[in-house]
């Protein structure tokens, strides 16, 4: 997902740009499904569409169906993903467009397991119709980037959000709570929690912010939907008492070690917290991987120093957005990073590309990606 830039612009196929359109509606609510769009055309005119709003509900196409009805006899179906072919929690999508009559479907991307990937069109083909894959699928592989990302990975997309000060400092005060950013930032770290899944913070950072990690509006309205709360732990217990645990919204999921301690845990689950464990010597890529067990896609990490450098050293950062704030920290003001030197020969290795930058309001905003990820694409199937 891109913040300042319209991916979908990309797409020439207007229906399949209608098709994007529809899918990005679920962003953040379809863990650990992908986001799917599809538009069924009649003779140049949109006779049913559809999208997956969130798992367990109706898939796109028998959204769209539904909404098509008998129009969709002879129709051309545009869908963001290859159909499906099996049975979940609900039907296979091919087979339903198969029974519909459609005449021709034209696909975004194909499905990436490659156990059934090509399968939904074969299928599709096999009855008949008439299959197309876009001309280039790089937008909808962004579309699903943090569901392609567990699936390969066994991990959640990992976008971290800080806030600095213009000498790098990411607080004023190493045990006090002090505002940085204005309210450019605050537009934007609104924005990031709003496309999230889950949104998580360290101990350290719940214990000085007491944040409510909840999306709200200009006027403080809290939003209707709002992301899966995370409090990220090896070993220290947050306390009951944190507002996160107290405050309405969604439920708030304590991710800690084996080696924390059994009764403190008790006393949060107490505060109505969920509690999810995993091996301490895994460190936070266990902590990671139990999210993605527990169906969370992607996760903002609003980081203090101590997770921020954690999950710098261990290369576990997907995405990096930087609000900037025009001002300085000082020499009392604690660091952003506490681990190694990337520049092990006294040039600085650069582990990170910026790929996006904006000013909102009085702040800057800087988005990085791994190198070796920033700017990639996936090749595209057959054009249509």
């Amino acid at each position: 997902m891109s913040l300042f830039s319209d991916d979908a612009s990309a797409i020439s196929d207007p229906f399949l740009r209608r098709a994007y359109a529809l899918a990005a509606r679920a962003r953040g609510s379809v863990s650990p499904n992908p986001m799917v769009g599809c538009v069924i055309v009649r003779d140049g005119v949109v006779v049913g569409e559809g999208y997956h709003e969130r798992a367990g509900a109706p898939h796109a196409e028998a959204s769209a169906l539904a909404a098509a009805g008998e129009q969709a006899r002879g129709a051309t179906v545009y869908v963001t993903l290859e159909p499906c072919t099996h049975y979940g929690r609900t039907p296979p999508c091919s087979t339903a467009l198969i029974k519909s009559g459609v005449a021709a479907v034209v696909i975004g991307m194909r499905d990436p397991n490659m156990s059934v990937s090509g399968g939904g069109a074969k299928a599709l083909e096999a009855a008949g119709i008439s299959v197309a894959f876009a001309a280039y699928e790089a937008p909808f592989v962004r579309l699903n980037e943090a569901w392609l990302h567990r699936l390969a990975t066994g991990r959640p997309w990992v976008r971290v959000k800080l806030a600095v000060t213009l000498d790098g400092r990411p607080a004023l005060h190493a045990s006090r709570r002090a505002r940085i950013t204005g309210a450019g930032g605050l537009s934007v770290t609104m924005g990031l929690r709003t496309a999230a899944t889950a949104v998580g913070v360290g101990a350290a950072t719940l214990r000085i912010d007491d944040p409510l990690l909840t999306v709200r509006d200009a006027e403080n309205r809290t939003a209707i939907r709002q992301p899966l709360r995370v409090v990220l732990s090896r070993t220290s217990v947050p306390s009951p008492s944190a507002r996160v645990f107290s405050a309405g919204g969604t439920p708030t999921l304590v991710v800690t070690s084996d080696g924390a301690d059994r009764r403190a845990l008790g006393a949060v689950e107490h505060a109505g917290a969920e509690v999810l464990t995993y091996r301490y010597a895994d460190g936070i890529g266990g902590a990671l991987r139990a999210l993605a067990e527990r169906d969370v896609d992607d996760i903002l990490i609003e980081a203090g120093p101590t997770l921020a450098s954690a999950l710098w050293s261990s290369r576990l950062i997907d995405e990096l957005v930087v609000i900037h704030a025009g001002g300085m920290g000082g020499n009392a003001a604690p660091p952003l990073f506490m681990g190694g030197s990337d520049a092990p020969d006294g040039d600085l290795v650069p582990l990170m590309r910026a790929v996006e930058a904006a000013v909102r309001s009085d702040d800057a905003i800087t988005v990085w990606r791994p190198r070796a990820q920033a700017g990639g694409t996936l090749e595209s199937g057959r054009s249509v």
